[in-house]
């Protein structure tokens, strides 16, 4: 009986043991599935995201001769291959070398030697894996080449020289703040100012409405005024004169035309006061950028580490790449002074965008601040005394994420959106910074928008017109009243009438752009839409009529909506309208007062020099918007592969931002990329420092890319370490960011 039991009970522990492996295994298998799901829709979207880029690539011959989509032969189609190998292999290889950097970088970790080798450093040939011809060859070629440079002491140690140089003149954010507005000083000094339309109509609003608070009778809706230009339906208007709008954000338009008026009352025209604006955003530029270049540097922590003479920063490589582009690129240097909504909005994106990296290191350490704060904020969590740290946010940092949150919501209007989709992703996925979000994103959303809200309501200024978001809608009823006139339904046409009309649409449909066919412009333009006559109740039955034209002509709704959209993700495109155009347009070589006859010549030559460098195969990409557009969708989703969900989630508003360019009013309006332009750089040194570090190390003493000097380490001595060396009183005190 003994016996029996005891069999029995084996028996039972051996039925446990199986069961429990069987259900392991069943776990194994549905984690597994999880992953292969996940997985392979990681992959389809990157495949989905090229695919748009090859396609917007090999569509660009057929929309540049007004062709259709029918039109797509073997040409179009080789190019889209094409395309679509060179932006997956992209991709490819982005995933492929982060991933052999991370698997390197645990390999160090793992055999304890990452304190005695950087990632610049060469392994030793037997602790190599073994690879390709190619890629061996190529390693031994850069062995070659570091013990040449070591075989040349003077030319070493004037590498070396160059290098600590270089980190030392751009190791604070003001130092780089000088050295870009020395950079961009001829600009400001030969240009003076850049401008278009919106500015003159920022300024003419001010004034009518500053002549209408002083009693001075003006018409209103009896004949033609500053709000007809866009133009802004009648029913909109109060009933009450006012002649200020939101076309352009109100407190934008109020800051711009006061600055111009006070100016115009010493000088006795407006030049000065445009001039003064384009020093203002000048600096502030060279301040947003310079902050943000600080923070990716710093790996995302601008602050001194206690008992550490130096501060934890990259080298010279990324320096030097960070000051080519912000000093070469006519994208960035046009816009400085360019006194448009949209370069104000792409600095303070940037700004935006660096704090928030800051943000992701600092989640990525579990606290923030200099030691002395993260000391004072730790606590004891009554589990074996072991401490625990808490969220700190310096009170700088909260502050200078509100600054930057007004300065977007006051530039253009689609912040608003994109501020609120970031504060809810942030809330739900940043649960115990709530507070932070609150005061920085949610408080200065919300009484913006309650501001306006009332502005509008009390009838002290005109609302924007919703024709101004229907760019696509009115593109394509455009096209099919200009190419099939016959296709639109009579129960559509009935209901368009007392909104378009739908014969001159034709007539003035162009497919680059939306504005001919909304009637903006001057005086003398054609009325397409009839803003004097249209009311609410019309404009209601706008989307079902829209919708019921689209089914009688879809191949037509395509072709006006690629044609819309598809420059701003074709590299080959020339711009519709660049950033040069701001520079000699006839606003300011003609309409000015004294600014015209300043390097008139010069502004033309400028010009001119701008747009052959852009009409060079190749080279020229390098000044359009679209080429570094197509550089981040690659860069994102090559994070996306690579499942660094904190990135892109601070990195989402790029693609928010080329959302709104699909919708815009343009196709391959330069001003539209710049923020994503601007950013591309510092988001691409932070994917390789991530790469390089991983997410939890990127600053420390042992990460490869921290130049931090560690007078303990048995590799002080080495020439690698040495060479990365600065002394105590080659790096100033910790900055203070400015409020």
């Amino acid at each position: 009986m003994i016996k029996t039991a005891r069999q029995q009970s084996g028996n039972a522990e051996v039925t446990a043991v199986t069961k429990a492996a069987t259900e392991q295994d069943h776990l194994n298998r549905l984690h597994s599935r999880s992953l292969s799901f996940t997985g392979t829709l990681r992959w389809g979207i990157c495949v989905l995201a090229c695919a748009w880029i090859a396609l917007c690539t090999a569509i660009g011959p057929i929309y540049r001769a007004n062709a259709s989509i029918l039109d797509f032969s073997w040409h179009n189609l080789l190019l889209f291959i094409c395309t679509f190998a060179v932006c997956f292999a992209g991709m490819v290889v982005l995933y492929l070398w982060a991933r052999r950097a991370e698997r390197r970088r645990r390999e160090r970790e793992h055999n304890g030697n990452e304190t005695h080798r950087g990632p610049w450093n060469a392994e030793a040939p037997n602790e190599r894996r073994p690879g390709s011809g190619l890629r061996i060859r190529i390693q031994a070629l850069g062995v070659r080449m570091r013990n040449a440079v070591d075989g040349h002491p003077r030319l070493h140690s004037f590498g070396h020289d160059a290098g600590r140089l270089i980190i030392r003149c751009t190791d604070r954010w003001w130092k780089i703040a000088i050295i870009l507005c020395v950079g961009w000083l001829w600009a400001y000094a030969t240009l003076l100012v850049a401008f278009g339309a919106d500015v003159r109509a920022q300024v003419n609003e001010f004034n009518l409405w500053w002549a209408n608070l002083h009693g001075i009778v003006l018409p209103y809706k009896q004949g033609f005024t500053q709000m007809d230009i866009y133009p802004t339906a009648h029913y909109l208007w109060p009933e009450q004169a006012t002649y200020l709008t939101n076309q352009h954000n109100i407190v934008l338009t109020m800051v711009y035309g006061g600055i111009v008026a006070v100016c115009r009352a010493f000088s006795g025209s407006d030049d000065l006061g445009l001039v003064v604006l384009a020093g203002t955003q000048y600096l502030f530029a060279a301040f947003c950028l310079s902050v943000t270049a600080h923070r990716i540097l710093t790996f995302g922590k601008p602050y001194r580490h206690q008992g550490n003479s130096m501060k934890a920063q990259a080298g010279a490589l990324p320096r030097i790449l960070i000051l080519v582009f912000l000093l070469c690129c006519p994208l960035v240097v046009f816009s400085t002074i360019s006194i448009t909504k949209s370069p104000l909005f792409a600095f303070a994106f940037v700004w935006w965008l660096g704090i928030w990296y800051q943000l992701l290191r600092m989640r990525s350490d579990g606290m923030g601040g200099t030691e002395d704060e993260r000391r004072r904020t730790a606590h004891d969590s009554g589990e074996g005394g072991r401490r625990m740290s808490t969220y700190r946010i310096p009170g700088r940092l909260t502050l200078a994420m509100a600054v930057s949150t007004v300065v977007m919501l006051i530039s253009v209007k689609y912040a608003l959106y994109i501020v609120a989709i970031q504060l809810l992703v942030f809330l739900i996925a940043d649960r115990k910074r709530w507070r932070f979000y609150i005061i920085s994103l949610a408080v200065p959303l919300v009484v913006f928008q309650v501001m306006i809200s009332t502005l509008v309501g009390t009838g002290t200024i005109i609302t924007g017109d919703p024709i101004e978001s229907k760019g696509v809608q009115l593109q394509q009823i455009a096209r099919v009243a200009q190419r099939n006139p016959q296709g639109i339904p009579e129960d559509a046409r009935k209901a368009l009438e007392p909104i378009l009309d739908l014969q001159a649409m034709g007539q003035e449909y162009s497919p680059n752009d939306a504005d001919r066919v909304k009637s903006s412009g001057t005086m003398g333009k054609i009325t397409t839409y009839k803003w004097r006559t249209v009311t609410a109740h019309d404009m209601k039955a706008f989307n079902r009529a829209w919708l019921e034209i689209g089914l009688r002509n879809p191949v037509l709704y395509l072709d006006a909506f690629l044609a819309k959209s598809y420059g701003y993700f074709d590299v080959t495109d020339p711009p519709y309208v660049a950033m040069s155009y701001y520079v000699n347009n006839t606003y300011v070589q003609d309409s000015t007062v004294w600014i015209k006859g300043w390097s008139h010549d010069w502004r033309n030559s400028v010009v001119e020099r701008s747009t052959a460098w852009g009409n060079t195969p190749f080279w020229g990409w390098f000044t359009h918007g679209n080429f570094w557009v197509v550089l981040t969708l690659v860069l994102l989703g090559a994070e996306l592969l690579l499942q660094r969900w904190h990135s892109l989630a601070y990195q989402l508003p790029l693609l928010l931002l080329m959302g709104v360019m699909v919708v815009a009013p343009a196709n391959n309006f330069e001003r539209h990329m710049l923020p994503i332009a601007f950013s591309f750089v510092f988001i691409a040194i932070a994917f390789w420092q991530e790469s390089q570090c991983g997410e939890k190390h990127c600053g420390e003493k042992h990460c490869g890319n921290s130049y931090s000097r560690d007078d303990h380490s048995p590799e002080s001595n080495r020439p690698e370490c040495r060479s990365r060396e600065l002394s105590d009183h080659d790096v100033p005190d910790d900055d203070k960011l400015a409020s």
